[in-house]
């Protein structure tokens, strides 16, 4: 939800001023760079929904056995699961935040589903543009590919993906390319028409792999949100 956007605001500047929020601890340069190939000019102001816990609150957001959850990254390197359910609060005190940071537009670096969240601000989730843009491609005859970064999110994305006969595999971003193949390999053998890498964390590395792999198109987060970024500006 946000209130009182001036788009002709968005479509005027010389230089979009966009805040940007990860799940996990920001700077998320990984993204960001393969984001400026594509939209440039453009200054951005980073935020990240565990920037400043300490191990023990990050651990405390640990999801329980059958609770949705997300995996992100942290600034070491390494990866965690939180709960999506804890982690919304998290995410709505930074959109606070930088709705006092003049910026354009707030972007949520995530593929979930946040639909409660509220901003002043023209707010962009990923996940919703690519759930809109897929449900725009295919009518529910043809298979759906989705590579998800953990097995255990398998059961939470054929229920987001249910309209449109999903075919899961799993390979985490953050984890050897060999992995992403193999998966590859399951969507090619289950002769998808179109595959979604759904998390922000995939790069067009992994994209290319997946098409040439497969044979068919793939989407990506990261690029599909610098595109749509590039429209407005």
């Amino acid at each position: 939800m946000f209130a009182h956007v001036q788009l002709e605001h968005v479509v005027g500047e010389a230089q979009l001023k966009i805040g940007m929020i990860t799940i996990g601890q920001s700077p998320r340069n990984d993204v960001i760079a393969e984001i400026r190939e594509i939209l440039e000019p453009m200054e951005i102001v980073q935020r990240g929904c565990l920037d400043e816990l300490t191990s023990e609150q990050i651990g405390s957001l640990k999801p329980k056995e059958t609770e949705p959850f997300l995996v992100t990254v942290l600034r070491d390197g390494s990866s965690v699961q939180v709960s999506k359910g804890k982690t919304v609060q998290l995410l709505q005190q930074r959109i606070k935040e930088l709705e006092n940071k003049e910026v354009t537009a707030i972007v949520v670096l995530c593929t979930g589903d946040f639909s409660n969240l509220e901003s002043k601000k023209l707010l962009i989730q990923p996940g919703r543009l690519i759930r809109g843009l897929v449900g725009g491609m295919l009518s529910g005859e043809e298979k759906l590919g989705v590579v998800i970064p953990c097995s255990k999110q398998t059961g939470q994305t054929e229920k987001k993906w249910s309209r449109l006969n999903p075919v899961v595999a799993v390979a985490s971003p953050y984890d050897n390319s060999a992995r992403m193949q193999q998966a590859a390999k399951e969507l090619r053998a289950e002769n998808v028409d179109l595959t979604v890498l759904d998390c922000i964390g995939y790069t067009r590395l992994m994209k290319q792999t997946v098409k040439e792999i497969t044979g068919k198109p793939v989407i990506l987060a990261r690029t599909l949100l610098a595109r749509v970024l590039k429209e407005l500006c």
